[in-house]
């Protein structure tokens, strides 16, 4: 099927496949078409041996002004609307639709008598740096989608904007928070993954689908897990064919379905080389290579600090709730009296966890909750409440009464306009 962005309209238009020669011609004179517009015009490196092509994907960046014989030059940058139309007009397109950044169009088909068209996307960077990576990113087709099963598992991420290294503990919780950026340049993400900046200063695609597929072989945490009925379940590296694929997350199922390269990366090329006893590690497990990619990254990349610092905060705030939810633990939900229960959980997380002294629990002693990293310790805690349990329940129901008796007498004075002296 060829562009898919205008199958939904009442009348549907027709944009086939693309021969090679209608997708170079058409190509060409689109970029030359834009080259009026914008400083920057590229289209991502093709997947390899493609014969046919859906649509033509290409990148803007820097608007172009120019300044009009009549008037004085406008320096103000066209908004987001006006580039989309500015576009649509520049590429004679008879249909589009704008989403954010990117415009999809329908041109006619060269030569044709209007019953074909052919889908252009147009996305609209916000500067060469950026349309750069989009190069590197979606350059050369399932590249990357082969690229990134193949990391991800050791902790490493390459997304729309960098390559990244993510803190387990973290991870498990919040994958936002548990990104550390590594680096935004395309060089040096492919030294450090120790892959060839050729295919990528080259300019063409990889000759055949075969020549992709051995490039990712290249990547330094490239490797198979052995054929073997006694592997364990944490051994590292990739699995292909039946058992790889029960093993596929949601996203790459779906890449399955759709993107013929990876579905026979994971069918056919992997259980090759896994047959052929190629690129394994035998005992080699997935903690001890996401431990090996986090020293590498440390020494690649001037992260380490940031890493443990990002790391250290995230168990801190961790560590603060679970110590509030021990101390409300400990205490047995049945006792008889709520409110003594309550002041008494009160009491214990004043004296631990805000210091207590200024509290009116000053006269309890107590020992550092705390260890050396400043995380609080649950069996010093528990020791804590099972000997002052009754000693802080007495003092915080004290307190309490106090509090109880001046808001009484403070609602007295209210209603009766009687100041009382205390006592």
């Amino acid at each position: 099927m060829g562009g898919s962005a205008f199958s939904d309209l009442e009348n549907p238009l027709i944009t086939p496949r693309m021969p090679t020669d209608v997708y170079e011609q058409v190509k060409a004179s689109c970029h030359a078409a834009l080259g009026d517009l914008f400083d920057s015009v590229a289209t991502p490196v093709e997947g390899p041996a493609k014969t046919d092509h859906g649509d033509i994907d290409i990148l803007v960046a820097n608007e172009r002004h120019r300044l009009p014989r009549d008037i004085e030059e406008d320096t103000a940058p066209s908004t987001l609307p006006e580039l989309h139309a500015r576009i649509r007009d520049a590429l004679g397109a008879v249909h589009a639709k704008a989403v954010h950044n990117t415009t999809n169009l329908a041109i006619p088909w060269p030569g044709s008598d209007g019953q074909k068209h052919i889908q252009v996307d147009v996305r609209i960077c916000k500067d060469v740096e950026e349309l750069n990576w989009y190069l590197f990113k979606h350059g050369h087709g399932d590249l990357w989608n082969l690229l990134g099963s193949t990391i991800r598992p050791f902790g490493l991420t390459v997304d729309e904007r960098a390559l990244w290294i993510r803190i387990p503990e973290v991870e498990k919780f919040d994958r936002k928070k548990a990104k550390v950026l590594l680096t935004k340049s395309p060089t040096a993400i492919l030294s450090f993954l120790g892959l060839s900046l050729e295919p990528f200063q080259s300019g063409g695609p990889f000759p055949t689908v075969e020549d992709l597929y051995s490039y990712v072989t290249t990547c330094r945490y490239f490797f198979i897990r052995p054929a073997s009925e006694d592997n364990d379940i944490d051994d590292a590296g990739l699995v292909g064919g039946e058992e790889g694929t029960k093993k596929l997350k949601s996203n790459d199922r779906q890449r399955m379905r759709q993107r013929a390269v990876y579905r026979r990366w994971i069918e056919e090329y992997i259980p090759s080389l896994q047959a052929q006893g190629l690129y394994t590690r035998p005992d080699v497990s997935v903690q001890e290579m996401r431990d090996k990619a986090r020293e590498d990254a440390f020494a690649a990349f001037d992260v380490e600090l940031e890493y443990k610092a990002r790391l250290k905060e995230w168990l801190l705030q961790k560590n603060v709730e679970a110590t509030r939810k021990l101390i409300k633990e400990i205490i047995p939900a049945d006792m008889e009296d709520k409110n003594y229960r309550g002041c008494l959980v009160s009491g214990l997380k004043k004296i631990i966890m805000e210091d207590g002294d200024s509290t009116g629990f000053e006269s309890i002693s107590r020992p550092n909750f705390k260890d050396e990293d400043g995380l609080y310790g649950q069996e010093v805690i528990r020791r804590f409440v099972k000997e002052k349990q009754d000693e802080v329940g007495k003092v915080a129901w004290e307190i309490q009464l106090v509090r109880s008796r001046a808001a009484l007498q403070k609602k007295r004075e209210k209603e009766t306009g009687v100041v009382e002296e205390a006592c």
